[in-house]
């Protein structure tokens, strides 16, 4: 049960494991994407139509007919991976090893739809994936199995995910067989040190110059490749893919931008310290360094 890019790697060691029998694969419904406004599937919805395994796309899980066909099925576990619909008791106790969720969080820091995100925006040092059987609650199963990590300074989301989806996949293999052995027994979550992340909108995504350097950076880093971090420019859309903070203060209003066309490069100040944009995009436009941007400027003041 899964939908994006992130829960491929998982489908995929699945099919690569002749232990395991797929037999059914559940993903949300195709979505109108794209400028040609067409109905596109799922990365898991292609990635199922490759392997021609059943596929089965519920707007929601609530109804009694879903969860007969759910039951119907017979299996004896579920593995779910960023799946998108809310999965109820009758389908959480549908199988005999229950609903097995890939977490990309220390858990119980940062449940809900956002971990990875949250994880930058709050500059933890640390993070990982938990394995869960899940309960009715927000990501609040009893913990199957944990892995973590330090942080890479450089490290943003779209390079973090990947990572973190690969290492996801591997840990899924092991607790499925962990339980089927009976070799382990799934560990109580502390409530009390519970964290949550939000659902992410658009908006949000929009640089507030009023806020540190560090916060900015960490914005920058945690919606790189997916929202993506933005600031308005000559009354353009400019996003920020990689930026480097400077310690340094000049007298200058948060907001300001100072265009340094000797060395290429653009500084901007924030609250505190200033920001120097590495990777940069118009809209409509590909992704350039700064040198490009300003390359392509026909005015602009240093």
């Amino acid at each position: 049960m899964g939908t994006p890019e992130f829960a491929c790697p998982t489908l995929q060691k699945l099919l690569d494991n002749p232990e395991f029998e797929i037999v059914a694969v559940y993903t949300r419904e195709p979505q109108i994407a794209g400028r040609g406004q067409k109905l596109t599937n799922s990365p898991i919805h292609e990635l199922a139509l490759k392997h021609n395994l059943p596929i089965i796309t519920p707007k929601t899980l609530r109804n009694i007919q879903a969860q007969q066909e759910f039951i119907a099925l017979n299996a004896d576990a579920a593995v779910v991976a960023a799946y998108g619909l809310i999965l109820p008791q009758e389908i959480l106790q549908a199988t005999k090893l229950g609903c097995i969720n890939l977490h990309p969080s220390l858990l119980p820091r940062w449940r809900g739809p956002s971990p990875i995100q949250y994880t930058f925006f709050s500059g933890d040092q640390e993070i990982g994936v938990t394995i869960i059987k899940m309960d009715e609650g927000i990501d609040s199963g009893d913990m199957i199995s944990q892995q973590k990590f330090l942080l890479e300074p450089q490290s943003n989301y779209n390079s973090l995910a990947p990572q973190l989806a690969k290492l996801g996949a591997n840990m899924i293999i092991e607790s499925l067989k962990d339980l089927r052995d009976k070799k382990i027994t799934p560990i109580k979550q502390n409530d009390a040190l519970a964290t949550f992340s939000k659902k992410l909108k658009k908006e949000e995504s929009k640089i507030d110059w009023n806020e540190s350097a560090e916060e900015i950076s960490r914005k920058i880093r945690g919606l790189s490749g997916l929202l993506t971090a933005f600031f308005e420019f000559n009354g353009e859309i400019i996003k920020i893919y990689e930026a480097e903070i400077i310690s340094n203060d000049e007298a200058h209003k948060p907001g300001e931008i100072t265009i340094d066309a000797i060395n290429s490069e653009i500084k901007i100040q924030c609250k505190i310290g200033q920001i120097k944009p590495l990777i940069l995009q118009k809209a409509g436009k590909n992704k350039v360094t700064a040198k490009e941007f300003l390359n392509g400027l026909k005015h602009f003041k240093s």
